[in-house]
Order: structure tokens, then sequence, then C-alpha cells
């Protein structure tokens, strides 16, 4: 079973998706082997082509970081700046592509990246009103990201602009996604360690636990989206 909450913001439509758990054990699966074997690297590709608005569960890559983090395995700085620069290099990317076939891209490949030629004119009240911050903030939200790197291409947004709200945003994301993975692993350890004596606290502090971070996470999001797409 999966869901999909969907967001109108006037033309403009987004989804979150949020798979089910059989789908997410395979790809943490996967992804946690590409990270085991190829470390860094892996990290580095995978959060390029999410850069580009490609969609993917790349949070599950933070999973496996913030276990490796744990066991130091990897580096917790090394993880927060490889991740950015990845995402970074894929949002230049995505950029330079819309910069120079224009909406012709979109049109012929955007079911790929969920994004229609609707969703980039959608852009034209979020620039007005934000400018190149909005890249900062489709990376804090969510919601408006994937348009907001075709459309700063596309309508060849300031490049330096484009560029340093794009960074800071994914430095941030970094750091929030590594920090919540490595203390998530952290607590799991202790959790562990709970459970070989009373073995069904841990079972109990895990879904109290998960259910409150849960809560946390939506009610930021509604926050966040009440702040700025209202």
């Amino acid at each position: 079973m999966s869901f999909a909450f969907k967001f109108c913001d006037k033309d403009v439509y987004y989804y979150i998706e949020i798979f089910d758990w059989k789908v997410i054990m395979e790809n943490t699966n996967i992804l946690y082997s590409l990270i085991i074997d190829y470390g860094y690297l892996a990290l580095f590709l995978s959060l390029l082509v999410e850069g580009t608005g490609m969609p993917g569960p790349v949070e599950i890559l933070f999973l496996a970081a913030g276990y490796l983090i744990s066991r130091g395995q990897m580096s917790f700085l090394a993880v927060v700046l490889i991740a950015a620069l990845g995402n970074v290099s894929g949002n230049v990317l995505a950029y330079i592509i819309g910069a120079k076939s224009g909406r012709t891209f979109v049109e012929k490949y955007g079911h790929f990246l969920k994004i229609t030629v609707k969703d980039l004119e959608g852009m034209d009240r979020w620039f007005s009103k934000y400018g190149g911050v909005t890249n900062l903030l489709g990376r804090l939200i969510g919601l408006p990201r994937t348009p907001a790197i075709w459309a700063s291409g596309i309508t060849r947004m300031d490049f330096k602009s484009f560029f340093v709200f794009s960074a800071i945003g994914d430095l941030l994301w970094s750091l929030f996604w590594t920090s919540v993975s490595y203390l998530v692993s952290m607590q799991i350890l202790k959790i562990d360690l709970i459970g070989r004596t009373y073995p069904w606290w841990s079972y109990l502090l895990m879904l109290v636990g998960f259910i409150l971070f849960m809560y946390v996470v939506w009610r930021i999001f509604l926050w966040m989206k009440e702040r700025y797409l209202t």
C-alpha cells in the first residue's frame, strides 16, 4: 500500500509520495549496498541525479550514511559536504540544460521529472515574489523544487543568485538529513542494547519515537506550507 498527498498552488501541482515499507526496504538494501561498496562516490552521484529534480527516496541514503557514521566508518562532515556538493552539481546541470534547450526538454522528458510546462509557468509568481530565494525555499519545503530548478534555467535567472541560494538550501538540507539519520542510528543502537534485556520495551520505544518524529516533521511541514504557499 502506498499513499500520495496532493497540494495545489493555483496552476501548479506538487506531490509527496510515501512509499510502502516493502518498497522502502528493497530500496534500502540496494542503496545501502551502494554506500558500502562505493562510499562517498555513490553518495555524490546519487545526490547529483536527485539534484536535477529526479524523484527518488534519497533520504534512505542518509539513513545508511548515518548508520555508517555511528559506526565510525564515515565522517559526518564529509557526508554533509559531499551530499550538498552532489546536489548542487545536479542543480547546475539542470540549469544548464534548461537554459540551452528551453521548454523543449520539459515537453519531451518532463514525465520523468513529474513536471509539465504548466508547472514551469506557475513559477512566475514565486520568482516575482522571492527571486533566487525560491530555490532555497524549494529545497527546504520540497514542494516547488523541481519546477523551480528547471524554470530558473529556462528563464535564464541570474546564475550567481541561482547558485548561491541553491547551494545554501542544499547545504542546510544535507545537514538536516545527516543529523537526523545520525541521531536515529545512535538511538537505535541504544534501543538495541535495551532490547537485549527488555525486548518489549525496545519495540515500544521505537514505535513511540517514530510517531513523535513523524508528528514533528508533519507540523514543521504544515507551518512552512502555510507560511510560503499561501
